[in-house]
């Protein structure tokens, strides 16, 4: 499976294509707000390689730029992609003069010793993405169940310092057992916490997956997704810090997903994301009569 989106790659807009591999899927498999691990394959004998080459082909194109490597879990973990593969997909990757490549990774598999490995002596921009989420220990064992620490997070952030790797921080918009003025605030402070550590911050508007505990919640009317009005102030917010800000929403406008009202939707959702390859917080400037709703739920807690 794959799409494609727009992107700023080394400064400029290009193409990007997201590739994603039927890999087994994460094995934490216990966070609250994810069920992407149902949709992976129990068969580890699949070919992740041939599979990957058929779908490149079928999707590449000479103005891509970037390529974006999606497992459902952990392309460093060597129990989901085994490292002759992940060499013989950097070194193609290589070799076909793409700029650069996004590989995602919970913090305990990046090593610097399996990095060297499997990046040998391609050329090629490697920047590795960590679902962080929050900066708030706290949020991070309680509300999310990451199963790792923000201490863990900067530790895995120092090996990719050194081996000269960019480092692309997820951080979630409201994580359950939080209110709306909560999750701004969380997100905003989580950005701050680490702009001097990343390249890129890719905020991630929370979707309700099925078979969570975020659904269950979702279910009994006792949480929501974001609204559109939180995203934008914490895009405005954070619009100036050092690293690339970035929001791609998924699900965006559906019951799901983050929203606003059907008046505005559309329009907020196409900010965003010419924001994201702008920077630029004007363009997030906007009114719609829903915005009072949103302001009278920020002054209830």
């Amino acid at each position: 499976m794959f799409f494609y989106n727009r992107e700023n790659v080394q400064g400029k807009e290009a193409k990007a294509l997201s590739i994603i591999l039927p890999t087994v899927g994460c094995r934490w498999r216990r966070c609250n707000m994810c069920s992407y691990f149902e949709d992976s394959p129990n068969d580890s004998s699949i070919n992740i390689f041939n599979i990957f080459i058929e779908e490149f082909n079928k999707a590449y194109d000479e103005e891509i730029k970037k390529i974006k490597l999606f497992t459902s879990g952990s392309f460093l973990d060597p129990k989901e992609v085994n490292s002759d593969c992940a060499k013989k997909i950097i070194s193609f990757l290589s070799e076909k003069g793409i700029y650069e490549v996004t590989l995602e990774s919970r913090p305990e598999y990046v090593q610097e010793d399996y990095l060297k490995e499997i990046i040998g002596n391609n050329e090629l921009q490697i920047e590795v993405a960590i679902g962080l989420e929050s900066s708030n220990n706290r949020i991070l064992k309680h509300s999310i169940n990451k199963g790792f620490t923000f201490e863990d997070f900067l530790s895995s952030s120092e090996v990719l310092r050194k081996l000269n790797i960019k480092n692309k921080a997820y951080l979630m918009i409201k994580p359950p057992f939080l209110t709306e003025k909560e999750a701004i605030h969380d997100a905003i402070e989580s950005a701050k916490a680490i702009e001097s550590i990343v390249d890129v911050i890719s905020f991630n508007p929370m979707t309700v997956h099925k078979n969570t505990l975020v659904e269950y919640l979702w279910n009994k009317g006792e949480y929501s997704p974001p609204w559109a009005w939180s995203i934008l102030e914490i895009l405005k917010e954070t619009s100036k810090l050092r690293p690339d800000i970035i929001c791609h929403p998924v699900a965006f406008g559906r019951s799901r997903g983050p929203k606003n009202c059907k008046t505005c939707n559309r329009e907020i959702e196409k900010r965003i994301l010419e924001f994201s390859l702008r920077n630029d917080p004007k363009i997030l400037e906007y009114e719609c009569e829903c915005k009072k709703e949103w302001e009278e739920e920020l002054l209830k807690f």
